[in-house]
Formats: C-alpha cells, structure tokens, sequence
C-alpha cells in the first residue's frame, strides 16, 4: 500500500494503461463471462430460461402484493396504478449494482490458486461478474418493455436507457474493483459490504419516490440526491414509466461519478495487485 499515493499523483496515465490492458484481454474476459454464465446455470432443465423466470417471477410477486393485498398511496391519498412498474424499474439498476459489488468483492479470494500459481490478470475477475451481469440485467429490461408495451406503453425515450446502462456498469465497477482489492487484505471487508447495500438498498428512492421525501423532509432529500443509485433509479423509473427526460443534473452527477469511481477502484486495484500473490 505504500506504492499508493504516488499513484493517486498519476491518475490518468494509470487508469488509461490499465483500460488499454483490459482492452487487450477482451478475448479472455468474454471467454469468462461465457464460463460465468454457464455456471450458474450448469445442469438444471430449464438452464438459460431461469434468468427470464427470476425477473418474472419478481414482477408478478410485486403485483400481487401492491395491487391486492397492500395498495401504496400517492400524495393525496390517490392510489398510483403503475406503482408496480415504478418498482420494478427502479429494482433493475440496483440488482445489477448490487450482484456486482457484492459477488466482486470475494471473487479474488475465490479464485486465489488461480492467482497464486499462474500469471494471471485478477483485474478481469470483477469486469467478467460486471458483463455476466449485463445479460441478466438486459433480459430484466426487456421483460419490463414488454410488459409496458402491452400495459402501459412505450415511447423513445427508452432509446436513452442505454446510455445510463454505461454510467451503472462503470459506477458498479470502479466498486468492484475497489471491494475486491480490500477484500484481499481485510476480510471483513465484504461483510461490512452487505451492511452498507442493506443500508443503501433504502436510502434509494426505489419503494418510494424523491419527490414526496422533498415534500415532508427536504433535508433527507438533499442527502438521498448526493447517493448515485437515486439518480440511476430515478433516470430508468422516467425514461421507461414516465416517459419524460431525467433532470440533466442527473446525467452529468452520474457522469462524474461513475468517472471518479473507475479510476479510483483501477488505480487501487492495479497498486495493491502486486501484493495479491503474498497475501493469498
């Protein structure tokens, strides 16, 4: 860790050698994804199919419960009838940030005899769980657009979605690479992990909506629009449910988020590799 603030001063040369690198490795890593993807669903029936059937299942629970047994209220005791929708828009980009961070961060020590006996690029492992999880997540969006074709409706601005896809895969993957690399030499470090998404899962306007936090408690409000996830959330729940453009504060937020992140984690991640080998 001692190599670490000299490398803080050369930020962006760093961080550009190490996306060249990954560049490089493209082959590799989507041979991994590949393998990550066969794994998980390795031997059951169904195999790729459970990754449409988890999303579903998810989308019809939710209906069930909040359009029978417990209806949410809008300000003014009005019931909203895409509430549901609001809700699983909302879920998707978290999912994905979450599976991300979380699986990221013990995956080094997961794979430590391969890291230990071989020359390895470890900092592949957190970008393989990042593009798995692109295909999980992208069958979850699909799902949703079509279940508002036929109940809601679509309208071009969920050609935008994509463009807050890179900032949520770039924002979750500085994290990875950072929770990966702690996790290395501090354990509990993926524990404490699961506290804080615990945490954050409801510090993020998902169940409910910024807008009515505003209304009763502006100054939770102003603390809730610094975390990047409300800004991810809010930006998919407009784009395909409202069908409106997100507040452009958002994207540009986002932007520097998700920049600052991906050097950060690189940078950490790429300093502390050289001592992975003696640690594991």
């Amino acid at each position: 860790m001692k190599f670490l603030p000299r490398a803080l001063l050369d930020a962006g040369p760093i961080t550009a050698n190490f996306l060249i690198k990954l560049f490089f490795q493209h082959r590799l890593i989507l041979s991994f994804i590949k393998r990550d993807l066969a794994t998980r669903y390795l031997g059951s029936t169904l195999g790729v199919l459970w990754a449409v059937i988890h999303p579903l299942v998810l989308l019809i629970s939710y209906t069930f419960i909040f359009t029978i047994l417990f209806r949410p209220e809008e300000a003014g005791g009005r019931y909203s009838e895409h509430f549901v929708l609001y809700l699983f828009a909302g879920l998707l980009p978290w999912l994905y940030f979450q599976d991300t961070v979380q699986r990221s961060a013990t995956t080094l020590v997961e794979h430590s005899n391969l890291i230990r006996r071989t020359v390895f690029p470890s900092e592949i492992l957190p970008v393989v769980i990042a593009g798995s999880n692109i295909v999980t997540h992208l069958i979850g969006v699909g799902l949703l657009v079509v279940v508002l074709y036929f109940f809601h409706g679509l309208s071009w601005h969920l050609l935008l979605v994509p463009v807050f896809l890179v900032l949520l895969v770039v924002w979750s993957l500085g994290l990875a690479w950072l929770a990966a690399a702690l996790t290395v030499f501090v354990r509990d470090t993926s524990q404490f992990l699961i506290v804080l998404l615990i945490l954050g899962f409801w510090f993020t306007p998902i169940f409910y909506r910024i807008e009515h936090v505003e209304e009763r408690l502006p100054r939770l409000a102003f603390f809730l629009k610094l975390n990047p996830m409300t800004s991810l959330v809010k930006s998919y729940q407009d784009l395909l449910v409202s069908h409106q453009l997100p507040d452009l504060w958002m994207p540009l937020a986002l932007t520097g988020f998700a920049v600052v992140s991906l050097m950060v984690g690189g940078i950490v991640f790429r300093v502390l590799k050289r001592e992975f080998v003696d640690v594991l």
